[in-house]
C-alpha cells in the first residue's frame, strides 16, 4: 500500500508541474514579441497631410512618403523588422489599431485625452502651432478669433484642428473633409472662408497653391495654439515596445536627425509641385 501511495503521489506532482508549465506557456505575447515574431511593423497612416505623409508618383506607381513614413522606417530599423505601410482615412486609423489590422499609427496624431482612452501613445516626436489658411483676397477679413467664429471653417476630419474648432471656438457649423487638397479646393470654390491647419502644413500648402495665404498675425488662444504628434499603439502590453520607440524618438531628436527628416519631406513636397 505504501508503494501504491508513493506512485499516486508522484503522478499528482507531475500533473501539477505540467499544469503550471502550461499556464506559463499560455501567457499572452507582448506587442513587441508579436512584431518581432512576424518580422514586420505594420503602420497605418492617412497620406494626405504633407509634409508628414503624402502620395507621389514614382516610376509610374503611387508611393507614400513624408516625415512620418521616414520616422516609421527608423522605428522599424530599430526593431530589426521590415516596414509595411497601410493607407486609410484618418478616422479609420484608431479602429484599425484596435482591431489589430495595424501595429501602430503614425499620421500626425495628437495624443489628446479623448484618444488616450482608446489607445496608448509614445513620447511626442513633433510639436507645432495651428494656423489659418484663407484666400489671398480675404486676408484682411479675419483679424481675430471672433472673426474666425463668424466664418465658414474647414478642417481635416478627425484632426486636432477639428477639436480646436469644436471645443475651443465652440462651433457646431463647420466642415470636416478627409484630405487637405479637398479643403483647399472647396475654399477656392467659395464654399469655405478659412481652413485651420498645422502651421507647417499651412505654410507648405501656401507655397503649393496660388491665391491662398496663411494669416501670420492671427493668434489662436482658445486652446488651439499648439499641436503635438505621437505614435499611437493598441492599448495593452506595450511597455517593452514603448521603451524602444521612445528611445529611438529621443535619439532622433537629440541628434538633430528628426529635423533633417522633416526638412527633407518639405523639400520633397516642393519638388513634387515643380
Amino acid at each position: 500500500m505504501k508503494n501504491v501511495f508513493k506512485k499516486f503521489a508522484a503522478i499528482a506532482i507531475v500533473a501539477v508541474v505540467a499544469t503550471t508549465g502550461l499556464v506559463g506557456c499560455g501567457k499572452e505575447e507582448s506587442s513587441l514579441d508579436k512584431i518581432k515574431e512576424s518580422g514586420k511593423l505594420i503602420v497605418g497612416t492617412s497620406p494626405d497631410y504633407p509634409p508628414f505623409e503624402f502620395v507621389i508618383s514614382e516610376n509610374g506607381k503611387s508611393k507614400i512618403v513624408g516625415a512620418d513614413i521616414d520616422l516609421a522606417q527608423k522605428l522599424a530599423d530599430k526593431l530589426g523588422v521590415k516596414l509595411e505601410i497601410k493607407a486609410m482615412d484618418f478616422d479609420a486609423l484608431i479602429p484599425a489599431l484596435q482591431s489589430g489590422n495595424v501595429d501602430a499609427v503614425i499620421t500626425g496624431m495628437t495624443p489628446d485625452e479623448e484618444r488616450k482612452k482608446s489607445v496608448d501613445f509614445s513620447d511626442i516626436y513633433f510639436k507645432g502651432e495651428n494656423a489659418v489658411l484663407v484666400k489671398s483676397e480675404d486676408a484682411d477679413k479675419i483679424k481675430s478669433e471672433d472673426d474666425l467664429k463668424k466664418s465658414k471653417i474647414g478642417v481635416q476630419k478627425g484632426s486636432t484642428q477639428e477639436v480646436y474648432v469644436r471645443d475651443g471656438l465652440k462651433l457646431t457649423d463647420f466642415k470636416g473633409l478627409t484630405s487637405v487638397p479637398d479643403l483647399i479646393m472647396d475654399m477656392k470654390n467659395g464654399n469655405l472662408d478659412a481652413i485651420v491647419l498645422n502651421s507647417k502644413v499651412a505654410n507648405i500648402n501656401q507655397g503649393k497653391y496660388d491665391g491662398i495665404k496663411v494669416l501670420e498675425n492671427l493668434k489662436l488662444t482658445s486652446g488651439g495654439e499648439e499641436e503635438a504628434m505621437a505614435v499611437a499603439l493598441k492599448k495593452g502590453d506595450n511597455e517593452a515596445l514603448l521603451k524602444v520607440l521612445n528611445e529611438e524618438i529621443k535619439s532622433l531628436q537629440d541628434s538633430g536627425e528628426y529635423d533633417k527628416i522633416l526638412a527633407n519631406a518639405v523639400d520633397l513636397v516642393s519638388k513634387e509641385e515643380k
